[in-house]
């Protein structure tokens, strides 16, 4: 047996804060019986030698009976400080007690009280001063009482302490490991769920039993499997996106050279046509090579930004201008309402960087109908919506459209471009700028992307 398991750990933790309380209780609880016993045993003597010293008479042989009853030793002192005639085992027991009586302070009025052992056996001893006119020759009466059925009453009930405790240490033993065992189950199922998780098996799933901090740590371990898995799934789609990708460009830049150096050209305006492709694929590559390289820049912390106080009414117009050349080509309206809002403090580089991508995205998946591009000022913050008429995006693909690799239409991703790159660099660079973006869609509704800026 590993004695390093989590739930012995807790068990024997568990266990010694339990022993330790029951050590503490018992001793407390001998402690008040033994206080309640002894106070008990101390006030019956005392009482005891209070009501002889009344009932002292004439006769003495009244308290000789009362004596008898009480299973107590009484003994008499006069007023010479002398024991008055006894019987001879009383006689006996004054001589071995030599040390015990204090006939001087009894006969000075005071009370004596006090515990000796003589035999080994434990004794009470209650010396009361007796005034009486009625008697002048008794001055004083000693009670000694034997506590032997006091110390048996006390050491019944240490047994009874101990076997009670005993048996509850048992129990409390066996509950304390089955709970601890219960305890550490879900974190045995998480360890070897991580462990499964880090050789690559990313379909493991934990069950969530519960709604405390152990139940949201299955859940998070879950959580972080799918994210893994759909990262591992959409990383190997993107790889084999991009593969493709780089091979059709060179592809056909290789092929057409080829054709080109071999000659294999009819006449000028066959040559400029393939040169017209070589350069549009050699293009497509290099935007496909810049993205991954800009997002790996961005991943890496290594972009500068220059952070100014900017006009972005201005900026907004002048990407506008730059894409609607390609809009009017594909028959789409571009429309702008911009208000006249104080500046806002981000890079005019990467602003426009994200304007342009963002509205090149709004150009490529809408067939027909309007893009439009509003301006305002929100709570310190300058706000910019861009918002197409196209197909929309499904609401189950809506949250992972800023992750990489990751692409809606995948079935046309060739025919409309793009590496399935841009949102995610769109993210990252407004970021970067301390601002925000947020995206709203609804199926045959069109999709509106919302950008928030830090006025100047």
């Amino acid at each position: 047996m590993k004695w390093n398991k989590v739930y012995l750990k807790l068990s024997l933790t568990m266990f010694s804060l339990f022993l330790v309380i029951l050590v503490l209780l018992s001793v407390v609880i001998n402690q008040l019986f033994s206080n309640f016993y002894t106070k008990k045993a101390h006030e019956e003597a005392n009482e005891l030698a209070l009501h002889l010293s009344v009932m002292l008479r004439d006769r003495i042989y009244a308290v000789e009976t009362m004596a008898e009853f009480s299973e107590a030793n009484i003994y008499l002192v006069n007023g010479q400080g002398q024991f008055l005639d006894m019987s001879s085992t009383k006689q006996k027991k004054i001589q071995e007690w030599p040390n015990v009586w204090e006939n001087t302070r009894l006969l000075q009025g005071k009370q004596i009280e006090k515990e000796f052992t003589a035999g080994d056996q434990l004794y009470l001893l209650h010396g009361i001063p007796v005034n009486r006119s009625e008697n002048p020759a008794i001055k004083g009466i000693y009670v000694v009482s034997s506590l032997e059925h006091m110390i048996e009453s006390i050491r019944s009930v240490r047994y009874l302490i101990g076997f009670a405790g005993f048996g509850t240490l048992l129990l409390a033993l066996g509950c304390i490991f089955i709970l601890a065992k219960k305890l550490s189950a879900p974190l045995v199922e998480m360890e070897a769920a991580t462990r499964n998780i880090a050789k690559g098996e990313l379909e493991v799933r934990l069950p969530v039993r519960s709604h405390d901090e152990v139940g949201s740590l299955s859940g998070a371990i879950n959580d972080l499997a799918m994210e893994l898995k759909r990262y591992r799934d959409s990383r190997s789609e993107f790889f084999a996106n991009v593969s493709h990708e780089l091979r059709t460009p060179v592809t056909y830049i290789k092929g057409y050279a080829n054709v080109l150096a071999s000659g294999l050209v009819d006449h000028e305006e066959e040559k400029q046509q393939y040169l017209h492709i070589i350069a549009d694929e050699a293009h497509r590559l290099t935007v496909i090579i810049n993205d991954l390289f800009e997002l790996a820049k961005m991943e890496e912390g290594k972009i500068t930004f220059h952070l100014e106080s900017v006009d972005v009414r201005r900026a907004i117009e002048k990407s506008v201008d730059k894409v609607r050349i390609k809009a009017e080509q594909k028959g789409l309206q571009l429309v702008s309402a911009l208000e006249m809002i104080p500046r806002c403090l981000v890079d005019p580089v990467r602003l426009e960087q994200v304007l342009l991508n963002l509205l090149d995205n709004a150009i490529r998946y809408t067939r027909e109908g309007t893009i439009k591009l509003t301006l305002q000022q929100e709570n310190g913050f300058g706000v910019i919506m861009i918002s197409d008429s196209g197909s929309g995006i499904p609401p189950d693909e809506l949250p992972y459209i800023f992750e990489r690799f990751y692409r809606v239409e995948k079935s046309r991703s060739r025919e409309l471009g793009g590496t399935g790159l841009g949102l995610a660099i769109v993210q990252k660079l407004v970021q970067l700028q301390r601002g925000t973006i947020e995206v709203e869609s609804a199926m045959g509704q069109g999709t509106v992307f919302r950008l928030s800026f830090p006025l100047a």
